[in-house]
């Protein structure tokens, strides 16, 4: 009877123990709706092995690409609802949520080099913008952002040489207030088409030019489709956002918590050199199919940016961009020597 008693007894820790390690995993989904080609999804991959040595059988991960549980326009809403444990959206799908995560489309970052718009949303200023998602999101912010690259426009007829150059052309943009009036300002039409139709739209001269990046014309061989001419003039940085859904990381024991963070600090550096060598590798591919490139000079980016600030007041108050965050960055553009 005792023996029996002792068996049972440690039955129940045995079950006791197996439960308490069970219900102690967490899981982590992460929506991504880009294919696993896309230099992001191979960041993801990179952070999730890191996290996978620092955090033990702690947390489970499962990694949701092309848009299976989200598309990037949609997963601000699924993070404030708890829906999803995290995503790394876009600036550019975030912006009307979070108005001033369309800081740096604006004309005050024209043409400027990467390492600006870095050192500025790395900072102090890219902390605020992260503090009020954080508010109006009800997520929680990893660290710093992954990066894209640089947007230029692309070209079906007569080269790009200058911005003069762009009139009356017929462009093709991805949407937003700030990408529009880019466009306007250098006195061409914008026209807002998703990216799947892109290629009829040159096919069928709907658009003489496109707004994009190297690596997003490579991979849709848009060549086929008429493109020609590149002019690299850096309209805007692209940057990816980590968010974490307040509801799941409120939840984390500190532990795991600072797994997870450590685990992203150590991702950035790996993926920002990853996202340069994308886009220059595509950089390289347009040009072996034939695609000229014009690269302004930095008087004339420079001039760019002149011809385009009249505007930046009008769109701060339309795209309701916090006016300390803007007048911040001008502040560290002016100690820059990079607007007048």
């Amino acid at each position: 009877m005792t023996r029996t008693l002792a068996r049972l007894a440690a039955g129940l820790v045995l079950s006791v123990a197996f439960v308490t390690s069970a219900a102690a995993q967490e899981t982590m989904r992460i929506s991504l709706d880009t294919n696993p080609s896309h230099v992001r999804n191979h960041a993801i991959e990179l952070f999730v092995e890191k996290l996978e040595e620092k955090a033990g059988d702690k947390l489970k991960v499962e990694v949701y690409p092309s848009a299976q549980l989200y598309r990037d326009r949609d997963v601000a809403r699924a993070l404030r609802q708890g829906a999803v444990e995290m995503a790394v959206p876009g600036t550019w799908v975030l912006d009307g949520a979070v108005p001033s995560f369309g800081l740096t489309s604006l004309p005050m970052f024209y043409g400027l080099p990467a390492e600006v718009t870095l050192e500025l949303m790395d900072g102090e200023i890219g902390q605020k913008i992260n503090e009020r998602a954080e508010d109006r999101l009800r997520v929680h912010v990893l660290g710093p952002w992954l990066n894209l690259g640089f947007s230029n426009y692309y070209a079906t007829g007569a080269p790009i040489k200058t911005h003069a150059d762009m009139k009356n052309l017929k462009i093709r943009i991805s949407g937003g207030t700030a990408n529009a009036a880019r466009v306007e300002g250098f006195g061409g039409v914008a026209n807002m088409i998703a990216w799947p139709d892109v290629p009829m739209a040159l096919s069928s001269h709907v658009v003489d030019a496109v707004s994009s990046t190297h690596e997003s014309i490579a991979s849709a061989k848009l060549w086929d489709s008429g493109l020609k001419h590149a002019f690299e003039d850096r309209q805007w940085f692209g940057q990816y956002v980590p968010m974490v859904s307040s509801a799941f990381w409120d939840k984390l024991d500190p532990e795991l918590q600072d797994a997870i963070t450590e685990a992203w600090a150590e991702t950035v550096p790996e993926e920002r050199r990853m996202a340069a060598e994308a886009q220059d590798a595509a950089r390289e591919k347009l040009m072996s199919e034939g695609m000229d490139m014009t690269t302004p000079t930095e008087e004339q980016l420079a001039e760019g940016r002149r011809m385009l600030m009249p505007r930046q007041e009008g769109l701060v108050e339309e795209m309701q961009i916090d006016d300390e965050l803007v007048s911040l960055a001008i502040e560290e553009l002016r100690e820059r020597g990079l607007l007048d």
